[in-house]
C-alpha cells in the first residue's frame, strides 16, 4: 500500500484527535514508499482503541479528509470532472490509470461502476484488503467536494466485512422549485 495513505493518516490524526501513545507522529512514513496494508490495520486499530471512534467510523472520517487531500495535490484529475458522479463513475477506466503513471506499483481495489439511470451511480466495491469504510468515506467526500445533494447508500457483500460492498448513489432533485404560472 502506497506510504501517501499512511502518512496523510498519521497527518489526520495529528490534525483531528491529537498526538496518541503507541502512535508513530506524523512524517513517520515516506509517501513514496510501500507499506503492508496490515501496517495500516494496525495503526487504525491503536488510534480507534485510544480515542474509542469505533474503526469503521475512523476510517470513513479519515476517508473524507483524504478526498480533500487528494483534491488539492492532484487538482490535475478534476480539470474535466463536473459532478461527484461523473468524477467517481471514471475511477476504474481513468483516475486508477493516471495515479498508476505516478506510482509504479500501486495496487487498486476494484471498482465496476454502472449507471442504472439518469442521477443514479451503483459502484461495487472489491478488494481484499477489507478498506470499503474508507472507500465510503473518500466517495462522501467527493460529494462534498462538488458541493451535490447525493443519498449515500452501502449494502454489504457477502464475504468478509468490507472485502465486497455496493455503493449507490442518487442525486437529490432540488427542493423550493417555484412552479411556473399562467401555463
Amino acid at each position: 500500500m502506497q506510504g501517501l495513505i499512511f502518512a496523510e493518516f498519521l497527518d489526520f490524526v495529528d490534525q483531528k484527535l491529537g498526538s496518541i501513545p503507541d502512535v508513530p507522529p506524523a512524517g513517520s512514513y515516506s509517501a513514496l514508499a510501500t507499506y503492508d496494508h496490515a501496517e495500516l490495520a494496525g495503526l487504525v486499530g491503536r488510534v480507534s482503541a485510544a480515542t474509542g471512534v469505533a474503526a469503521p467510523e475512523l476510517l470513513r472520517s479519515f476517508g473524507i479528509h483524504l478526498f480533500g487531500r487528494f483534491a488539492a495535490l492532484y487538482p490535475v484529475f478534476f480539470f474535466e470532472a463536473d459532478s461527484a458522479l461523473g468524477f467517481l463513475g471514471s475511477i476504474e477506466t481513468y483516475i486508477h490509470g493516471e495515479v498508476q503513471k505516478l506510482y509504479p506499483g500501486a495496487e487498486f481495489p476494484y471498482f465496476e461502476c454502472r449507471s442504472p439511470g439518469a442521477g443514479r451511480l451503483e459502484m461495487m466495491y472489491r478488494s481484499s484488503r477489507a478498506l470499503a469504510d474508507l472507500a465510503g468515506g473518500l466517495i462522501q467526500g467527493c460529494i462534498l467536494h462538488f458541493r451535490e445533494t447525493i443519498e449515500l447508500t452501502r449494502e454489504d457483500l457477502p464475504g468478509p466485512y468490507g472485502t465486497a460492498v455496493r455503493f449507490s448513489l442518487a442525486v437529490k432533485a432540488a427542493t423550493g422549485s417555484v412552479a411556473a404560472e399562467g401555463s
